[in-house]
């Protein structure tokens, strides 16, 4: 007795066709995130502590700064970009006879981010570093800071981040140069989310 060859009927092949069908409309999202030409973008917002160094932790004491920042980055990479301004603002030392002076440093940086290792469910790793440009000036009133000196700069630091439902908390420490005349540099210890 011999097989006889099957032929495909039409139901059969509409079988097949819904079940691929049906099978690409509930999975795109996923097979897209990991597209190697699918780009995801990010908000983030931070604060914390920022510590003067260098001819500047002579003038000022410990402040804080806050910054907010757009990303960018391109799925099953380890890089990724964001744009960053920041606001520092430091209490000038009780030494210096500036009685309710403070110091305050405006910035727009470009920075660069690189996932050291393989990122997890708990978090990884990542450095970070940019250039900007820095706005410095002195005030002894809230709004009293129109004449800012402007002046190049870069940063460079560490940073952890820990994915939740929905955002990821991101903890970094990260160097800061301006290269003013004399130059300044202090380093800004933060907390924040990114969505």
């Amino acid at each position: 007795m011999t097989a006889r060859p099957r032929h495909l009927t039409l139901r059969t092949l509409l079988s097949i066709s819904g079940c691929i069908l049906a099978a690409d409309i509930t999975c795109p999202k996923n097979v897209q995130a990991q597209l190697p030409g699918s780009t995801s973008y990010s908000f983030t917002a931070a604060a914390g502590l920022a510590v003067p160094t260098g001819d500047l932790s002579n003038t000022v004491n410990s402040g804080y700064n806050v910054s907010v920042a757009l990303g960018m980055h391109q799925a099953l990479t380890p890089f990724s970009l964001r744009v960053e301004g920041s606001f520092t603002e430091m209490p000038w030392s009780d030494n210096t006879g500036e009685s309710g002076a403070k110091h305050r440093i405006f910035g727009l940086a470009l920075d660069g981010l690189f996932n050291v290792g393989t990122p997890s469910t708990n978090g990884g790793l990542y450095l970070t570093g940019g250039v900007g440009t820095y706005g410095t000036n002195d005030v002894n009133t809230f709004f009293g800071d129109t004449n800012r000196d402007w002046n190049f700069g870069f940063n460079a630091g560490l940073g952890y981040y820990l994915p939740l439902t929905g955002f990821s908390v991101i903890f970094e420490g990260r160097y800061t140069y301006i290269g003013s005349n004399p130059s300044q540099s202090f380093f800004p210890i933060t907390v924040g989310v990114t969505f």
